[in-house]
């Protein structure tokens, strides 16, 4: 197409170009013609000028106009994807801020639930001695905090696979919004019996 164009546009320049010759003429004193032009040179350049006017009007407005309308377009569109894409990410976002808080909560049950096993056990030891207990207190806390980062790191590996999954759904495909919250509530269902 702008090849077609191009070709159209350098015979309007050599028809001008001729044209301009023409319009020079008188041999040697072609300066003084340029510099003091005549009517029939003023005549043949406005001639020329409209006419190439004319025909860049009638060949090359329309498809200008229509390249750059459709960019303006493939512009809008690009922006329109840009903003469902990041309200996308911004809702996965909240989601995966609501897996971690569900998560930290889960993390200070079990510590409680740790903390109260070692205050029994704490009990237990004080009756049977002191050595004894700081012994297994140790053992305790060790085991409480093993068990802290086990589950912390359950829980960061449960986020990150969440967050891998449901952004490689919305990267690979170029999906409407049914197939956005349709694919929303299969990743919640997986991470769901995950859990």
């Amino acid at each position: 197409m702008d090849k077609y164009y191009m070709n159209k546009l350098k015979y309007v320049i050599y028809i001008s170009s001729i044209n301009i010759l023409f319009a020079g003429g008188g041999g040697g004193s072609w300066i003084n013609d340029w510099l003091m032009p005549s009517t029939g040179l003023l005549l043949w350049s406005i001639t020329t000028f409209m006419m190439v006017l004319i025909i860049l009007r009638w060949k090359a407005w329309g498809p200008l106009m229509d390249a750059l309308d459709a960019r303006a377009k493939q512009i809008e569109e690009s922006l329109s994807k840009a903003e469902q894409v990041s309200a996308e990410a911004e809702q996965q976002a909240e989601k995966n801020e609501e897996v971690l808080n569900q998560a930290r909560q889960e993390a200070q049950d079990i510590v409680s639930q740790a903390r109260d096993a070692g205050d029994k056990l704490k009990q237990k030891l004080e009756a049977d001695g002191q050595n004894k207990y700081e012994t297994m207190l140790k053992k305790a806390q060790d085991d409480i905090n093993s068990a802290k980062e086990q589950a912390m790191n359950e829980i960061k590996s449960m986020v990150v696979d969440v967050a891998i999954n449901a952004s490689e759904k919305v990267i690979k495909r170029n999906l409407n919004d049914d197939d956005n919250k349709r694919l929303i509530e299969e990743t919640v269902d997986q991470f769901k019996q995950t859990n």
